[in-house]
């Protein structure tokens, strides 16, 4: 059937018909050429094919390799994905786990901000604590500093002053029915010694300590050699260790005194670690109790006056010195100096402030100027620390 459809073909093409031609010769022939036909296209086929993918074959590797080298995605992508997913199911539950820690910050983050004001009550502040003979020894020079050291002078009233100074740290005492805008320290002391179980003068030890009998300055000095005035004299120069404790007691109330009076936590902070640096670089305290007890903390609002340009009150007790620090070195001979200097600065404005104090500017500065050195240093006396610091400053 197939042999004749070609037969009747090419004889068609041939011009010929199947009438003229031999039908059983012509088919056998017909047959084995189409046989030998598509085996060659099945070879040929098969030939093409494995050309291909041998050229394709190179060009899969040198894409897979580039893709590799690359990172871009491929069958090495592939290859490294399946083994990064096992590790990132691994580290999912560890996601989340910043998130608690994070809660857990925040309310400390939210308590320091609440708690700002509050910052230096959980600061350490050093206990002042000095042995008998030291406390004799410091009691001495801030007598020199208040009297020259001048035994008569233990018991005074000075000319421009309205009450009396009496002791090695010239503590004021005022006069019966007199009211003035400072510290009164001379009862408190007394009470300080009474609780100590030092026997106080009988007319002294009462209940409440007595006002100032001598109710001016004049009416004391008539009595400088009275009975109760000799009593008195010599009680105050029996008991200089004592009057010395007093002055270190106070010196460590000062601190609760200025940190009750400072509530923002910054300032604080900075008087609190102003006032360690101090301590630690004056193993006897020196500087700290003589200002205390020369100038007072700083607390009270009527020890002040008005700055004139800013409009603002300023005191000049150790809180306005201790803020005015601002180094941090551990130098004791360098803390000491800076203390010296703040205290120098807080002075002298009080004199801009309140120009009739100028008539004390030289002593006040004199006396500052014994804290830029140990008390056992000879050049730690009220007249070379002065002319030392006079020498700076003019350098300067």
């Amino acid at each position: 059937m197939g042999g004749d459809f070609i037969g009747r073909w090419r004889a068609g093409g041939g011009r010929r018909t199947a009438r003229q031609a031999k039908p059983g010769r012509y088919s056998a022939k017909v047959l084995a050429c189409g046989s030998l036909l598509l085996s060659c296209v099945i070879v040929a086929g098969m030939a093409t094919q494995t050309a291909l993918a041998e050229a394709a074959a190179p060009a899969a590797t040198g894409v897979a390799d580039t893709e590799k080298e690359q990172g871009g995605p491929g069958a090495a992508q592939a290859s490294n994905t399946q083994k990064s997913e096992p590790e990132t199911v691994l580290r999912q539950p560890e996601v989340p786990k910043p998130a608690p820690e994070a809660a857990v910050q925040m309310p400390e983050a939210r308590k320091s901000s609440h708690e700002a004001k509050d910052l230096a009550k959980d600061l350490p502040v050093p206990q002042l604590v000095l042995p008998g003979d030291l406390a004799k020894k410091i009691g001495q020079k801030i007598w020199l500093n208040e009297t020259g050291g001048k035994s008569e002078a233990i018991t005074a009233w000075s000319a421009n002053e309205e009450f009396a100074s009496l002791g090695i740290g010239h503590f004021i005492w005022f006069p019966v029915g007199k009211w003035l805008p400072y510290e009164e320290s001379f009862p408190a002391l007394l009470e300080f010694m009474r609780k100590k179980n030092v026997q106080l003068p009988a007319w002294l030890d009462q209940t409440q300590i007595p006002a100032n009998p001598w109710t001016s300055r004049a009416e004391f000095r008539k009595n400088s050699n009275s009975p109760q005035m000799k009593e008195l004299r010599q009680f105050l120069l029996d008991t200089v260790p004592e009057q010395t404790q007093f002055m270190v007691a106070r010196a460590q109330g000062a601190m609760e005194k200025i940190l009750k009076t400072t509530p923002d936590g910054t300032e604080r902070e900075h008087i609190v670690i102003q006032f360690t640096r101090v301590i630690r670089a004056s193993e006897n305290f020196y500087p700290l109790i003589d200002y205390i007890n020369f100038k007072g903390e700083g607390t009270n609002p009527n020890e002040a006056a008005m700055n004139r340009e800013t409009g603002r009150r300023q005191g000049w007790g150790l809180k306005q010195v201790l803020l005015k620090m601002n180094g941090d070195t551990s130098d004791p001979k360098a803390v000491r100096a800076e203390f010296a200097d703040a205290a120098q600065f807080v002075l002298q404005q009080r004199v801009r402030n309140l120009p009739s104090n100028r008539v004390f500017e030289v002593g006040w500065l004199r006396r500052v100027a014994t804290y830029r050195r140990p008390i056992a240093d000879p050049e730690s006396s009220p007249e070379r620390a002065l002319r030392k610091s006079l020498r700076v400053t003019a350098a300067q």
